[in-house]
């Protein structure tokens, strides 16, 4: 009675909180790292920004697990903002504290998200989402981020790159040569790349799974286009922090470079990265201790202290299997791929 009631006089009734213009009418799904996402909008175009996250994430089994939930209403705003910049994060405000976090998009809409429980709304002005790949950018990497490392995967600020059941994981500064010596070493042909940002670790009942983001994309500076004549064309400009970087996709250059699906270590050598003033490259062993301390440096951002403790707890058993060297780069990366490919030969257990 009462629901034959209400759907009769439905349409008499304000929609006061715009609830009705605003219901998830169309929905898709797609994993990231195996964990279930589960995508909704008011619009049935924004569900294409599910396409152009999933695959930034390496393939993993599936688990089974509740979907994560990321809603889409896009509305006019108030005012037109008119078009976002072709880099909106830069003008992006966040705010957060424990398990929430907001983004204020400045008058391009804003997000919240309850991390722990795996839940987000994104408030889009027209313009912004008739932008998918600036929306998966700026908001919807930043919230999966944010939900990995709230269930069960830590996250580390590294390169990796795959030689059979071998990784060699890179680790530096921001600035250091980080990018620019994992290149080299993808081009070699040895080695496929796992991701060249964040690798998130962990455990699994068939071992420890080390997963990446963004999956097959590589950066160089201005100043490094020089000795990568044969990359010229194929690289897009991409803003990261105050200045441009210039993305390489693999995937478009050479698929086999690529390592697309989660890996499951074996042996782990761990890089220490940082410039030199020396001419050549060099290669050395570094301590435990050195090695802590960069990854408390180069992982999570600031963050609660019991988040910190899940994320170091997760890292350890990589650590514990990982063999840790300095790499100090010589002027201009000068015998980088020498150096280290003659180590990775005699390195081999």
């Amino acid at each position: 009675m009462f629901e034959e009631l209400f759907h009769s006089h439905r349409d008499q009734l304000e929609d006061f909180w715009e609830r009705r213009a605003n219901a998830p009418a169309f929905e898709t799904r797609f994993s990231v790292s195996g964990w279930p996402v589960r995508m909704t909008a008011n619009r049935e175009d924004l569900l294409q920004i599910a396409a152009l996250a999933g695959p930034l994430y390496s393939r993993a089994p599936d688990r089974d697990e509740k979907a994560w939930q990321i809603q889409f209403v896009v509305r006019e705003p108030l005012s037109d903002p008119g078009l976002p910049p072709d880099d909106l994060v830069p003008s992006i405000r966040y705010t957060g504290s424990k398990d929430w976090i907001h983004l204020d998009l400045a008058g391009w809409g804003s997000a919240f998200a309850d991390l722990r429980a795996g839940w987000g709304v994104a408030i889009l002005a027209p313009s912004l989402a008739a932008q998918p790949e600036l929306v998966t950018r700026a908001v919807v990497n930043t919230l999966l981020t944010n939900f990995l490392t709230r269930h069960g995967f830590a996250m580390l600020h590294a390169t990796g790159l795959v030689d059979g059941d071998r990784i060699l994981m890179l680790m530096a500064p921001h600035n250091s040569g980080k990018s620019t010596t994992a290149l080299r070493l993808a081009l070699s042909g040895r080695f496929r790349l796992l991701c060249d940002s964040m690798i998130y670790v962990t455990e699994r009942p068939n071992g420890l799974q080390l997963t990446g983001f963004p999956v097959g994309r590589g950066k160089l500076r201005s100043d490094m286009l020089p000795h990568f004549p044969q990359l010229e064309g194929m690289l897009s400009p991409e803003q990261v922090r105050t200045e441009t970087k210039y993305v390489l996709d693999l995937h478009a250059l050479d698929p086999s470079l690529v390592l697309e699906s989660a890996f499951y270590p074996k042996q782990v050598d761990w890089f220490l990265v940082q410039r030199s003033k020396k001419p050549q490259t060099t290669i050395r062993p570094a301590s435990i201790e050195q090695a802590w301390e960069w990854i408390v440096i180069n992982s999570l951002h600031d963050d609660a202290p019991e988040v910190w403790m899940e994320n170091l707890a997760l890292i350890r058993p990589l650590v514990d299997m990982a063999r840790f060297h300095h790499l100090e780069l010589g002027a201009g990366g000068s015998g980088v791929v020498e150096q280290v490919m003659g180590f990775w030969e005699r390195g081999r257990e």
